[in-house]
């Protein structure tokens, strides 16, 4: 099957660090593959590189076919990516309806269009109770709902989550977990998912990337990507390693 994302020998550079190095990768459509590893490992920026919001030093970033390299934001959603941040970025003042109506606007210019759209949404991510507040008042675990939200509103292909559920509960996070999974099963989307709790993204994923200072150290399925030497290495370091 061809991949609907490849991403080869991506490599992507701030001054003297380099943040990625190499970094080559393929996502069918269809998969949900976690992309794990320590703080500063450069999992953002390889998703700041294929989302366009930075262009990588080298290599090349192909989505469904077509090179979106040195593509701009706007045109990459339009081709059917979406992401969520690391940083929750709503938009306080406007409501959680707005918010969601925002990203349905990329596919239409009929409001109407946007806000059916947006309240569909709403109610597949359990915030339809919370369409008329502001945004700024919404809970944490409500506020990566209402990006999961935006992000979708885009009617994306593929959806790179970054952090969707850090800081969260134990009851919030297996909450998120349970959306992912309905994303996956009842909307079709193929899924990225930037973690760093290993007990939620291995049994969330069906294939699992780590990178480690900007390098990919290791592939494969969760069972065996918790077992490898390097990963064990770059989570827990060498003496626990060598236990």
């Amino acid at each position: 099957m061809a991949a609907l994302l490849s991403v080869d020998a991506a490599s992507k550079r701030f001054g003297g660090l380099l943040a990625n190095r190499d970094v080559s990768l393929a996502i069918a459509p269809g998969e949900i593959v976690g992309l794990i590893g320590p703080n500063g490992a450069g999992k953002t920026t390889l998703f700041n590189c294929i989302t366009g919001y930075m262009h990588p030093d080298g290599g090349r970033i192909v989505f469904d076919g077509r090179e979106i390299t040195n593509t701009r934001p706007e045109s990459i959603c339009a081709l059917g990516v979406a992401r969520t941040w690391q940083v929750v970025r709503a938009f306080g003042r406007m409501t959680v309806l707005e918010n969601v109506v925002c990203g349905a606007l990329a596919r239409t210019s009929r409001i109407g269009q946007a806000r059916a759209r947006a309240g569909e949404l709403l109610e597949f991510t359990e915030l339809r109770d919370r369409g008329d507040a502001p945004a700024a008042t919404l809970t944490l675990a409500d506020k990566k709902r209402l990006e999961i939200a935006r992000a979708l509103a885009t009617r994306p292909r593929l959806l790179l989550l970054d952090e969707a559920m850090s800081g969260l509960t134990p009851l919030e996070t297996a909450a998120a977990v349970r959306l992912v999974r309905r994303i996956h099963q009842e909307l079709g989307v193929t899924i990225c998912v930037v973690e760093h709790v290993m007990e939620v993204v291995m049994p969330l994923s069906h294939r699992v990337i780590v990178l480690d200072y900007g390098v990919k150290i290791a592939e494969g399925a969760p069972q065996d990507v918790v077992r490898d030497a390097q990963v064990i290495r770059a989570y827990l370091g060498e003496r626990r390693a060598a236990r």
